[in-house]
């Protein structure tokens, strides 16, 4: 019986060592990955060469013959004339097709270290739940996670508002970012993947997450903002200023569910984003303006603004010397297809569209009637001398004789001051009016409510 025994089990370590555990075996098929329940692709941003430090379970495929590759731990990946390299085990595969990290078995224990990620603060190493594709791209690998929607909530929140913040913010944050990646997903069919940057919302995968906005998740999962029983795009920003503006007075078209409402906590404690400054050289916007040698950009005037009393239109006030005249040009369209595009004409980085507009420039001008008017410039006017010849302002400077001396005094601004409060778009919900109304009692299914008109907060299978 004893010798029986021992035989069996000299079979079953032989039958361990011919059949390896998936992930250890050269040429054999890969298991079936598992099936995420709402699918979520993201493209990383990863440097040239990058390491994988591979934990739980998990299978290497190469993608050109769709058999496993063996690996133990750690493996590396370059993209060298138009494939991808691997060397695993201390062996390089090459594949033009590239290769697959496939979770075959659902564990809290499956994560993905790599090494250099271009992060939302700067290059770093990132981990990620979920599997990693690697493919050939223009010029070097391109990297995408896949992941299951509620994981990838795990690492967006956090990344969008700080996990500090009170619950219920935090879960407004997570039924805005899951609601908002639904349509972006829908949308982006074509192109297959989510960036994880700003350009659709920020994620940092497992290396971001908190056990409190994590909790956020948890307790809001499946759960979306929805008008006429379809997730909104459920854009939003930093801070509105005080109010938040009607989706077509930023960008092109109205939206429904995204419009203006007051947004009296969003002025609370810590939020920095009032009463910002922001300063440019007048030839520095002219260059940006695309204005001739002609021409002098003489001011810049708001000429309409929105509820929240965002900008909707600007004039550039300019003199071209060739014509002899001063014109107004609108700026929209003529420089941008929206208001939201004052953000970043003016050749600096503007927080938000909610602004005043001064020079440097500033003078009173006695009129012919008597009256006096200020004005921010003189280049252009026509000036009656004593001897009642009457010249146009043209050069950069005039003199101007007062009983005590003769003063310089410039024809046109050399510099604008822009003032404004609210950081972002000022659409949908604002984060910081999200922790004001959250520190105020509010749950956070009005705070999505108050930010997106119309909408309902349910549960989607």
């Amino acid at each position: 019986m004893l010798k029986k025994m021992i035989t069996n089990a000299i079979i079953a370590l032989l039958i361990v060592y011919f059949f390896p555990t998936s992930g250890e075996a050269s040429g054999t098929s890969p298991s079936t990955s598992i099936t995420y329940q709402t699918e979520v692709r993201v493209k990383l941003l990863p440097t040239s060469t990058i390491s994988l430090k591979i934990n739980g379970k998990y299978e290497l495929v190469n993608l050109d013959s769709n058999e496993l590759v063996p690996f133990t731990g750690t493996i590396s990946a370059v993209q060298q004339n138009g494939r991808i390299s691997v060397t695993a085990n201390g062996e390089a595969i090459t594949s033009t097709k590239g290769f697959n990290v496939n979770e075959v078995q659902a564990s809290e224990e499956n994560y993905v270290d790599i090494s250099n990620i271009n992060t939302a603060s700067g290059l770093a190493p990132a981990t990620y739940r979920g599997s990693i594709e690697m493919r050939p791209g223009t010029s070097s690998l391109e990297l995408f996670n896949t992941l299951d929607m509620e994981d990838y909530l795990k690492g967006v929140v956090p990344s969008e508002m700080p996990a500090s913040w009170h619950i219920e913010g935090l879960k407004a944050q997570a039924v805005a970012a899951r609601s908002y990646a639904n349509v972006q997903i829908q949308r982006n069919k074509q192109k297959g993947y989510l960036e994880m940057t700003v350009s659709n919302q920020v994620y940092g995968g497992k290396s971001k997450e908190h056990p409190r906005s994590t909790q956020a998740v948890q307790a809001t999962a499946g759960i979306y903002a929805t008008y006429n029983n379809l997730p909104i795009e459920a854009v939003f920003h930093s801070t509105s200023g005080g109010h938040t503006e009607n989706s077509e007075n930023v960008w092109k078209n109205p939206v429904p569910y995204l419009k203006a409402v007051p947004d009296p906590h969003d002025n609370n404690n810590g939020n920095y984003h009032y009463g910002w400054e922001s300063l440019n050289y007048t030839d520095k916007i002219q260059e940006k303006l695309n204005l001739s040698p002609t021409q002098t950009l003489l001011s810049l005037k708001v000429t309409e603004r929105g509820p929240s009393q965002s900008v909707k239109q600007m004039d550039a006030i300019v003199y071209d010397s060739a014509l002899k005249s001063v014109t107004n040009i609108p700026l929209i369209p003529k420089y941008g297809a929206s208001p939201d595009n004052f953000r970043s004409l003016f050749g600096i980085s503007l927080k938000s569209v909610k602004f005043n507009v001064t020079s440097d420039s500033s003078v009173k001008i006695k009129m012919a009637d008597g009256t006096e008017q200020s004005a921010d410039y003189l280049k252009g006017y026509k000036i009656q001398r004593a001897d009642d010849s009457v010249s146009i302002i043209e050069d950069m400077n005039i003199s101007l004789k007062t009983p005590l001396r003769t003063n310089l005094v410039r024809t046109s601004p050399t510099s604008f001051t822009f003032k404004g409060d609210g950081w972002g778009h000022l659409l949908g919900m604002s984060q910081w009016g999200a922790r004001g109304m959250a520190e105020a009692g509010y749950t956070y299914d009005q705070i999505i409510k108050h930010y997106y008109t119309g909408v309902e907060v349910k549960k989607i299978k």
